[in-house]
């Protein structure tokens, strides 16, 4: 017997089984490898470009706090703001002078600030033996790290929105938006510096 159900309808109900979370880690893929790049810079050489590094993450850091719509929500909680007040630390501490904040362009999803907060603190700990291994004190920005389970809540919270298109495609738009920002964050820092010493 031929399955009646048309190549439409079959697309249509894989996309409403595809939750929010598995949405965002492949449809936001591209531009996370290429903020990966931007910040080769500080994984080729940890020791020189340390202080680089925690300013940018402070720069973007900022501007995602300053274009969130809607506050936290609860497994994220004040992670974003500690994150902030320990990367403006460090960067006093490693002598690297404040720079200007990035134009925000529009506002983004709590949700997807969020992803982006959240998701951070996962890859935290790679970079963390990375300063480690090149025999540096570790900044107190890495030693943050979200409770216990928080990862998981916040993926079963974003699956809530998976069959709400719209909530849905804005939080991808502005996670793919968020990491434009940490990658405009590398360049400003990479640029100054490199502008530094010509």
């Amino acid at each position: 017997m031929l399955d009646s159900t048309s190549s439409e309808q079959r697309l249509l109900r894989h996309d409403a089984e595809t939750t929010l979370s598995l949405r965002l880690r492949t449809e936001t893929g591209t531009e996370h490898s290429r903020t990966e790049e931007a910040f080769a810079f500080f994984t080729a050489d940890p020791a020189a470009h340390l202080s680089g590094f925690l300013a940018a993450q402070l720069v973007a850091s900022r501007a995602l706090a300053a274009a969130r719509d809607g506050a936290p929500v609860a497994e994220e909680g004040r992670l974003l703001a500690d994150l902030i007040e320990a990367l403006s630390e460090d960067c006093a501490d490693a002598g690297h002078a404040p720079l200007p904040d990035l134009a925000v362009p529009r506002r983004l999803d709590t949700l997807a600030v969020g992803y982006l907060a959240l998701g951070a603190r996962l890859g935290s700990a790679v970079l963390a033996r990375q300063v480690t291994e090149a025999g540096l004190a570790l900044p107190r920005a890495f030693t943050l790290t979200a409770p216990q389970g928080a990862w998981r809540a916040f993926r079963q919270r974003l699956d809530t929105h998976s069959q709400d298109p719209v909530r849905a495609e804005r939080v991808i738009a502005d996670a793919r938006a968020g990491f434009d920002l940490h990658r405009a964050a590398a360049a400003r820092v990479w640029t100054i510096s490199e502008s530094a010493t010509t």
